[in-house]
C-alpha cells in the first residue's frame, strides 16, 4: 500500500509512483506511519540535481504503447518539439484507384494526463534510498520512432469502411410530403362545409326568422270559443248584447200594422212573451185564434182564394234562445231538424230542400226551406212551398223568434220554393218586422 507524504492520500496499487492529486512521490504507508513521529528535516542543497532535472523533464510519448493508467505521462508542446526528419526521402506508393473512403488506421494517442508541478522539491524519507534516475530517452530515439510511425502510417494497407446506415438513408431516394395532399383535402372540406352553411342560412334560417318576425309584427287574431249545446233549454246565459239601431219602415198606405201584447196570452206564448211589430196588407185576413189560450202562435195573416184556399200565409212563433246571436248560431241546426221532422208529419210528399243563413229583412237568421203537395182538390194538385227563418233576439233575451212561410201555386207570382218571400206580397211582412214596440 503507497501513501502520498503530503496529503496523506492512501493508493491499494502499491504499483503507482506519484500522487494524482499533488505529483508528490508515493511513499510505503508503513513507513511513512514509522516517520509521522519524527520531524526529519532535509537542506535542498542535499538533493541530487540531476535526478529534479530529470523527474522535471517531460517524458517521451510511446507511440505503439499501450496507455498505463498509473503512469505520469508528460508531453511537450508543439513550440518545443523539434519536427522528425527522416534519414531518407521516403516515396509512397501511388494507388491504383481511389477507394471510395480510405481511412489510414492509426493508433489511437492518449490523451496527456497534465502534471501538477510541485510547490516545493520532493522530500524522500531518510531512511529511504533515492530511487534511480530514470533514463530520459534520446532526441535521435524520438524521432526515429516519429518517422517509423508516420512511415507505418502511409505504407499500410488501405481499409475500406462499410457505408453507414445515415449514408445508406441519405442514398434512398426521399419519400414525397403528404402535407400538399391535407391541405388540399382540407381546403375543399372547408368550402363544402362554407356552402352547407350558406344553403342552410337561406332555405331553413332565414324563413324560420322571417316567419317569426311576421308572427311578432301582426298579432294573432282571436278566434271566436264555440259554444256546445245540447238543447236550447240547458243554457240560460243571457250576455248584453249590444242595440242594434234599424232603420224605421214606411209602410204603403193600405197597410194594417200588428203589434204584440201580453193582454190575451197565456201558457207557453205568455211565459215565452216578446215584443215585435209588422205590417201586412189590408186585403190579407188575421186569424182570431191566434194569439189566444191554447194557440201556438203569436200572430197569423193570411191570402187566400175564395172560400178557403191558402195562397199565402205569415205566422210567428218563438224558441228559447241562449241570449246571444253567436250560440244560437250553433243550436240553430238543431232546432232546424226539430221542427222539419214535425213538418213530415204534418204535410204529404214532405221534402226539405235547402238550409243555411239568411236574412230576415234587417235581421240575420237561419232558414230552412221545403216543398209538398195537396192532390185532388177542387183546384186540381195544389203545389205547397214553405219556409222557416229564425231570427235571435237583438235586445239580448232569452226568447228569439220563427218567422213561417206558407205559399201555394194558387198564388200567380210564384213559380218554385225560391220565390218564398221573394215574390208575391210576403216581402212587405220581412221588411217591416221590427223587435220592440
Amino acid at each position: 500500500m503507497k501513501q502520498c507524504p503530503k496529503c496523506n492520500t492512501t493508493y491499494a496499487n502499491d504499483k503507482q509512483k506519484f500522487c494524482t492529486k499533488d505529483g508528490t512521490g508515493l511513499v510505503d504507508a508503513h513507513e511513512a506511519r514509522a516517520g509521522q513521529d519524527a520531524t526529519i528535516r532535509i537542506d535542498s542543497t542535499q538533493l541530487d540535481d540531476e535526478i529534479t532535472k530529470v523527474i522535471s523533464q517531460p517524458l517521451p510519448q510511446m507511440i505503439g504503447s499501450a496507455f498505463d493508467p498509473y503512469k505520469t505521462q508528460v508531453s511537450k508542446t508543439d513550440e518545443d518539439a523539434a519536427p522528425p526528419a527522416p534519414s531518407q526521402p521516403i516515396t509512397p506508393p501511388t494507388p491504383a484507384a481511389p477507394p471510395p473512403t480510405v481511412s489510414a488506421q492509426v493508433p489511437p494517442t492518449p490523451p496527456p494526463t497534465p502534471v501538477a508541478p510541485p510547490s516545493q522539491p520532493v522530500t524522500p524519507p531518510v531512511d529511504a534510498a533515492p530511487p534511480p534516475p530514470p533514463t530520459a530517452p534520446s532526441t535521435g530515439n524520438i524521432r526515429a520512432q516519429s518517422t517509423q510511425a508516420a512511415i507505418s502510417a502511409d505504407t499500410v494497407a488501405p481499409r475500406v469502411i462499410p457505408p453507414t446506415a445515415a449514408a445508406v438513408a441519405v442514398a434512398q431516394p426521399k419519400k414525397r410530403s403528404k402535407l400538399p395532399l391535407i391541405l388540399g383535402i382540407l381546403f375543399v372540406l372547408l368550402i363544402i362545409g362554407a356552402g352547407g352553411i350558406v344553403a342552410g342560412y337561406f332555405f331553413v334560417l332565414r324563413p324560420m326568422l322571417d316567419k317569426n318576425r311576421s308572427a311578432v309584427l301582426e298579432p294573432r287574431r282571436p278566434e271566436p270559443t264555440p259554444v256546445v249545446v245540447s238543447t236550447p233549454e240547458i243554457i240560460k246565459t243571457k250576455p248584453e248584447a249590444p242595440k242594434v239601431e234599424v232603420p224605421p219602415y214606411s209602410p204603403p198606405a193600405d197597410a194594417v200594422k200588428f203589434v204584440n201584447s201580453k193582454a190575451s196570452l197565456d201558457g207557453k206564448l205568455a211565459e215565452h212573451y216578446l215584443d215585435f211589430s209588422f205590417y201586412y196588407p189590408k186585403t190579407w185576413q188575421k186569424d182570431p185564434k191566434a194569439g189566444t189560450h191554447g194557440a201556438s202562435n203569436f200572430a197569423k195573416v193570411e191570402r187566400r182564394l175564395p172560400p178557403d184556399f191558402t195562397q199565402e200565409n205569415f205566422a210567428v212563433g218563438w224558441y228559447s234562445s241562449t241570449g246571444s246571436a253567436e250560440s244560437d248560431r250553433v243550436v240553430f241546426p238543431t232546432l232546424a231538424e226539430t221542427l222539419s221532422n214535425q213538418f213530415a208529419k204534418s204535410f204529404t210528399e214532405y221534402k226539405k230542400v235547402s238550409e243555411g243563413p239568411t236574412k230576415a229583412g234587417v235581421y240575420d237568421g237561419y232558414e230552412f226551406r221545403f216543398e209538398s203537395a195537396s192532390r185532388k182538390t177542387e183546384h186540381g194538385d195544389i203545389k205547397i212551398w214553405g219556409r222557416v227563418i229564425f231570427v235571435p233576439p237583438a235586445d239580448g233575451g232569452t226568447n228569439g223568434v220563427t218567422l213561417l212561410m206558407l205559399t201555394t201555386s194558387l198564388a200567380p207570382e210564384l213559380r218554385s220554393v225560391d220565390d218564398v218571400g221573394v215574390r208575391g206580397e210576403l216581402p212587405m211582412m220581412l221588411e217591416s218586422f221590427r223587435f220592440g214596440k
